[in-house]
């Protein structure tokens, strides 16, 4: 119970520093574009009046719309991702400054109860724009072309859980440095580096040994981070 009263402090101190009405306005900019921008004309998807055929996808107006949804979630994870990381990463790090933090431990909660609901704090922030964007995504598409896709709205629990991982290694060098700058380089040098060469690990680590207890490190690395 007493997380839950720390996180929805925590939501509310974000509001209040315009976080989550910095994230809303810019959503709703988005989605008032794909408003204007998308039609349908017959069967076929517009896009600014044109019609839109993508190669390699298969010609079919829901295949066509999938690959369209897939392209505006893609860009809205990067989005999330980077500002969320950037307007997140300094509450973790301004309730560890001397005297805040004594402040809250004086009171009845422990130490993993203040960053826990700091840290679920931050990513109801960001569960709550991603579900805002993806939910107005699937009322706008819904109503323009016809084709009500649920997978579409599970998505915002997929990239909540992505975030919260990437989050996670935030709070924890924001906990290490107790410096804004650190755990934000260090979670964008994760998310555009070190994630994606141990997602290639096959092309990329790999053929640097064939030795089994080598791979099998880099294997456990692949595994047990986000």
């Amino acid at each position: 119970m007493k997380i839950l009263v720390f996180v929805a402090h925590s939501f509310r101190e974000l509001l209040v520093k315009a976080t989550l009405i910095v994230l809303a306005a810019i959503s709703t900019i988005i989605l008032g574009g794909v408003a204007l921008a998308f039609s349908t004309e017959e069967g076929t998807l517009l896009i600014l009046g044109k019609p839109f055929t993508p190669s390699g996808a298969t010609q079919t107006p829901e295949s066509i719309l999938r690959f369209v949804e897939g392209m505006l979630v893609s860009g809205l994870f990067t989005g999330v991702i980077l500002f969320g990381i950037l307007a997140t990463a300094g509450a973790m790090v301004d309730i560890l400054e001397r005297g805040v933090a004594e402040l809250y431990l004086s009171k009845p909660i422990s130490r993993w109860e203040l960053l826990s609901g700091r840290f679920l704090g931050a990513v109801a922030v960001i569960f709550t724009n991603i579900l805002y964007f993806i939910g107005g995504l699937w009322i706008i598409i819904g109503l323009k072309t016809g084709v009500w896709n649920s997978a579409l709205l599970l998505s915002a629990f997929n990239m909540t859980f992505m975030f919260a991982c990437v989050y996670s290694i935030v709070t924890f060098l924001a906990v290490l440095s107790r410096n804004v700058a650190i755990p934000v380089l260090g979670g964008f040098l994760y998310v555009f580096i070190v994630a994606g060469i141990l997602s290639a690990r096959e092309m990329t680590l790999y053929p640097l040994s064939d030795n089994p207890v080598y791979r099998g490190s880099v294997d456990f690395f692949y595994y047990l981070l986000p």
